[in-house]
């Protein structure tokens, strides 16, 4: 799916999760399927909040390389930042994306992306997903994606989160049962 340089910098990146006490990623199957949502849905402006170490913004930024796109990516950590910009950079993919250092919401607050996001990738502080959300609200294009990580692995913190989103205004979702779990859902405010 991806060129054998970007692939070498996935790997790499990946087998950093035995290394480092805090390199949280989403497992590898969940990469692939964000890169092929982002893909299919042929989605050009991404954001993520929660870099961390880069793994599930390499599969971002090579599905919105393919689809002419870029992605915004937040984290509140600059070593996270600093090392992601190597992996990004090592992958040749570094054009594509716009690293930040910062509180997501904070960041969020002042981010003026080019075009309205229209695929949305949550995975930082499940206490702060509500927040998270408020300030990607108006970012987001008229119909967007929205993925939430983390409902199996996190589901009682995250139950009020994903029932909120499925009551937005000209939302549908489901939970997909892969990696770590993640709720995905459509708005379509059109």
């Amino acid at each position: 799916m991806f060129s054998p340089e970007v692939q070498a910098v996935i790997d790499r990146v990946d087998a950093l999760r035995d290394q480092v006490d805090d390199h949280w990623q989403i497992p590898a199957a969940e990469g692939l399927i964000l890169a092929q949502i982002v893909r299919a849905g042929r989605c050009e402006s991404i954001c993520e909040v929660g870099t961390s170490y880069g793994f599930s913004t390499l599969h971002l930024a090579a599905a919105a390389r393919a689809n002419g796109g870029h992605v915004h990516t937040i984290d509140i950590d600059p070593r996270k930042t600093e090392a992601a910009t190597a992996s990004l950079r090592d992958a040749g993919l570094l054009d594509v994306v716009t690293l930040h250092t910062g509180k997501a919401q904070d960041v969020l607050a002042e981010l003026k992306p080019q075009r309205a996001v229209d695929f949305a990738f949550i995975d930082a502080w499940k206490d702060q997903s509500f927040e998270y959300l408020e300030a990607l609200m108006p970012l987001l294009a008229k119909r967007a994606t929205l993925i939430t990580d983390n409902t199996s692995t996190h589901a009682d913190e995250l139950s009020d989160f994903v029932a909120h989103l499925r009551k937005l205004p000209g939302a549908t979702g489901c939970s997909v049962d892969v990696g770590n779990g993640f709720e995905w859902t459509i708005l379509d405010r059109a």
